[in-house]
């Protein structure tokens, strides 16, 4: 290509970072590069909120002029900015790999509460000017008061140093491009499947002329198809909404070993309650297209869980605000049993919630010195809460994963398991060859009567002694059936369900997410 390559590119910080990460790789390519800083609307209007600004890609329109007028040849965009369809004349001829979807949590050391969701104290002020995350934030944290918070990366970290807030969002993409200096300010990562990011976020969109053929060629060695495939799935949902940048929309889709997950939330602008959903398949397009019916739609039905009211506030909450009526009643009972004498351990490895309740009713203490291990991150709130922080946690829902991981640690020690009379001992078989395994049983199951027949379109199992007690009084459940995890998975099959239906991770927030995709 004789020409040079004009990159439109906005002027902050985070702009010129991605143009001239795109200017690199062309460079590369054997290109001579030129970059050509445009500033937008949403530059140069920062006293007001981005609802008060009118039309949709104040963000980007012009970059498109200086396109379409033919001032410059390819402009890169965050692709979460852009509106889904590219006006008369161009397109986004590729896309670049993606960086982190998460979204990052930056907290001022004193608003910290590592007992709380979020690890906000109460009332805490939260900056964001995004609706999307703003209805996330209260869907978890009711009492959390959302203040706007404009300008680029760095003047919103400063505001947040300033004293402005107690806490501010920011996308995590952003914040590692820019490897800024965050000391003073504690960075807590919210994944992309429980704090469910803006469709298409940590990528990077390569707009040109479609008449520029010449372009459109160089700008495909650039493009990730891979990506291409899991945003596309994000951003026709968005399209199909009608959303821009204010839609109170996430969607976030992966591609794994076997096949493609998709998380969606919204928060209606007709005022109805805040929904999200889990889903799985092979085909991105099928899931968006199923995700968008059951944010459009809704769902009806009953759902039956076996955990009382108060033990799944968070899960019925979910499942009601799409549609569907609950009824939750535990199948079983739990009794606390004493213990008499603890055992010496290097580790103490509680397996669940419940473990964790049992051991401390008894108004025990830890041995001094001894590190302490939770299955996975509900376990591990449990233990936060009695104001113990643990040294290991567990990949939530993956018991072999683990397992392995906790071996290394935990080689040639002892570590005492803290169990229900009747555990499956999922972890304990799986070290016992290289670390000394004690028990010490904290509580014991025992069936509980149910007031009536159960009749439901969807039954939610938590634990195998709750699939066993159920089926004992009611007989196998007729309809879709969900396991928290594997081995309550394996649990029904052994009792005659062929295929329940597992959620990616073993959270009640996991579980309800499953239940409004189905």
């Amino acid at each position: 290509m004789s020409r040079k390559i004009i990159i439109g590119s906005r002027g902050s910080d985070l702009a010129l970072w991605q143009a001239n990460f795109t200017r690199k790789q062309l460079e590369d390519l054997g290109y001579q590069i030129e970059i050509h800083i445009i500033k937008t609307k949403g530059d140069q209007i920062q006293h007001l909120s981005f609802d008060k600004i009118e039309g949709k890609g104040f963000f980007t329109k012009e970059l498109e002029e200086a396109l379409l007028e033919n001032q410059i040849d390819l402009a890169v965009h965050s692709h979460k900015d852009l509106p889904t369809q590219s006006p008369p004349g161009l397109c986004i001829a590729g896309v670049s790999y993606r960086e982190d979807s998460s979204e990052s949590l930056l907290i001022r050391p004193e608003s910290k509460d590592p007992l709380l969701p979020f690890q906000l104290k109460q009332s805490a002020i939260v900056g964001t000017s995004s609706h999307r995350r703003r209805s996330q934030m209260l869907h978890h944290r009711p009492d959390l008061e959302i203040k706007d918070l404009r300008g680029n990366v760095p003047t919103r970290v400063q505001k947040l140093l300033d004293g402005n807030y107690d806490a501010i969002l920011l996308a995590s993409a952003g914040l590692n491009r820019l490897n800024l200096d965050l000391q003073g300010l504690e960075r807590i990562i919210l994944p992309a499947h429980r704090f469910i990011p803006a469709p298409a976020q940590g990528v990077l969109a390569f707009q040109t002329r479609d008449n520029d053929i010449e372009m459109l060629d160089i700008v495909a060695k650039l493009h990730h198809k891979d990506v291409q495939d899991c945003i596309g799935a994000e951003r026709f949902i968005l399209n199909q909404l009608d959303g821009g940048c204010l839609l109170p929309l996430g969607v976030f889709c992966e591609k794994r070993e076997f096949d493609y997950r998709l998380w969606a939330s919204l928060q209606p602008i007709d005022g109805s309650p805040y929904r999200r959903m889990f889903l799985k398949g092979k085909n991105p397009q099928q899931l968006a297209e199923k995700a968008l019916m059951n944010l459009k739609s809704g769902a009806n039905g009953t759902v039956y869980i076996s955990r009382n009211s108060e033990e799944a506030e968070l899960f019925i909450k979910s499942v009601e605000s799409v549609g569907y009526k609950t009824l939750a009643i535990n199948p079983v009972r739990y009794q606390t049993v004493e213990i008499p004498v603890i055992p010496y351990a290097d580790w103490f490895f509680f397996t669940s919630i419940r473990t964790v309740d049992h051991y401390f009713e008894q108004d025990l203490q830890l041995p001094a010195n001894v590190r302490v291990a939770a299955m996975g991150s509900g376990t591990a709130n449990a233990l936060k809460r009695h104001g113990i922080q643990p040294d290991f946690t567990g990949a939530d829902g993956n018991t072999r994963e683990t397992a392995s991981a906790f071996a290394e640690l935990s080689k040639g020690k002892e570590v005492l398991f803290p169990i229900a009379a009747e555990s499956l001992r999922s972890i304990q078989s799986q070290i016992s060859a290289t670390a000394v395994v004690k028990e010490v049983v904290v509580y014991e199951t025992k069936p509980a009567e149910f007031p009536s027949r159960i009749d439901a379109d969807i039954y939610v199992f938590t634990s195998p002694s709750c699939v066993n007690s159920f089926i004992d009084s009611q007989g196998l459940p007729e309809g879709k059936v969900v396991a928290i995890g594997r081995t309550t998975a394996e649990a029904l099959q052994n009792r005659g369900v062929a295929l329940p239906i597992l959620p990616p991770y073993t959270t009640e927030e996991s579980l309800a997410d499953t239940v409004c995709g189905l």
